[in-house]
């Protein structure tokens, strides 16, 4: 074999020793299919007892909210909800329209939402500290939603459905209705045939929170069974038949 004096020159890499090389991470979710007890279990089993304060929540030098990214250093839980329900007429509808009062003329319609929440602030905290500061909350809700296994941010129903219950901190996807397969037009649909927390019921409850109606803070309780997915933890929970 003929022999060569040609040699190879290293090529530099500008990688120094010692350097710790990021790859770009993908995000990987793992999808954990549950009934709605088993879900209520696993995420009270990852949620600690630590509540997030109102103190937790606001930078009262920028009198502005933290951000998520900042909010998660400080333990807060999000939790993503992606809301399917179908409807039940005379329910969650009324029987009949405010207009025409004839029948609804659906056969099924369903109710979808996105939205994420803070499952664990401590919302007498949240609220004192933005009202007039004397608010007690009860340990049952006025929904009749008590905490699941001491546990703020899972309930049970008095019917025994579990919740996920938290302060909602933004709205992914508007709502939307769906009848028969046809998408209707929301705010037609909500107005002939919803059923929605009156004027007064709204008022009364900022009233005693000592907070202006508009700038009071909602509080949501979703029952998991009405859930298309749930997504925390790295974990988009999707609910299966008891």
């Amino acid at each position: 074999m003929e022999k060569t004096n040609k040699t190879t020159k290293p090529i530099d890499s500008n990688v120094k020793v010692g350097d710790i090389q990021t790859l770009p991470q993908k995000t990987v979710v793992i999808e954990r299919r549950l009934s709605p007890q088993g879900i209520a279990d696993n995420m009270v089993s990852r949620i600690s007892g630590k509540l997030i304060g109102f103190s937790d929540l606001y930078d009262p030098k920028t009198r502005q909210f933290l951000s998520e990214d900042e909010l998660v250093k400080k333990g807060a839980v999000f939790v993503t909800i992606a809301y399917k329900k179908t409807l039940v007429i005379g329910k969650d509808t009324v029987k009949k329209s405010r207009k025409t009062k004839e029948p609804i003329p659906y056969t099924s319609i369903i109710k979808t939402s996105r939205y994420q929440v803070i499952a664990n602030v401590n919302w007498e905290s949240y609220i004192n500290k933005r009202g007039h500061g004397n608010f007690t909350s009860d340990e049952q809700r006025q929904n009749g939603v008590t905490n699941y296994e001491n546990c703020k941010a899972i309930g049970e129903t008095r019917a025994g459905n579990h919740t996920i219950n938290g302060v909602a901190f933004r709205s992914l996807e508007k709502t939307r209705y769906f009848a028969d397969g046809i998408e209707l037009d929301k705010e037609s649909f909500e107005s002939e045939y919803g059923k929605t927390a009156s004027k007064a019921s709204k008022q009364k409850q900022a009233d005693k929170h000592g907070i202006d109606v508009r700038f009071d803070p909602q509080y949501r309780t979703t029952r998991i069974d009405s859930c298309e997915h749930i997504r925390a933890f790295g974990f988009k929970y999707i609910p299966t038949p008891e």
